[in-house]
């Protein structure tokens, strides 16, 4: 399972700020937990709204000790190429989170921007299995 926090919605004008996920095995018994974290780069202007559902504040961004967007992305490769083959599971990860982490590999000049998809990786995305069970089942309630 994995999520990240960003400094908007748009894959081209915005970043990934932190990047949190858990591997489990097959029982679903925690191996391992990262929370990276990132400064924003020079040229992003973070949306107030993004800041207040993430919580960070600004002064957080302009943290000197925390790695660069690039160093940010390459540690992020590195364990997705140490945790594969693994289902990349997150909540409205294939129409967010997926776009965002796609766009900054490549714009840190990642060679392997569909690395949650290929080498034997698959992907879950659980707002959309939601919504096919939902569909299958309109008068079940959500609670």
């Amino acid at each position: 399972m994995y999520d990240l926090e960003t400094t908007g919605l748009s894959p081209a004008f915005d970043q990934l700020l932190q990047f949190a996920a858990i591997l489990t095995d097959d029982e679903f018994r925690e191996i391992e937990r990262v929370n990276l974290r990132c400064r924003i780069a020079p040229h992003i202007i973070p949306s107030p709204w993004a800041l207040t559902v993430t919580g960070v504040r600004p002064a957080q961004l302009l943290d000197p000790d925390l790695p660069t967007l690039f160093e940010f992305t390459q540690s992020i490769g590195t364990l997705i190429n140490r945790w594969s083959p693994t289902i990349w599971t997150g909540f409205n990860s294939i129409r967010f989170d997926e776009e965002m982490l796609r766009q900054a590999f490549y714009q840190n000049l990642q060679p392997d921007i569909f690395a949650t998809q290929f080498n034997g990786n698959t992907r879950f995305d659980v707002l959309t299995a939601l919504y096919a069970v939902w569909h299958s089942q309109p008068a079940l309630v959500f609670v």
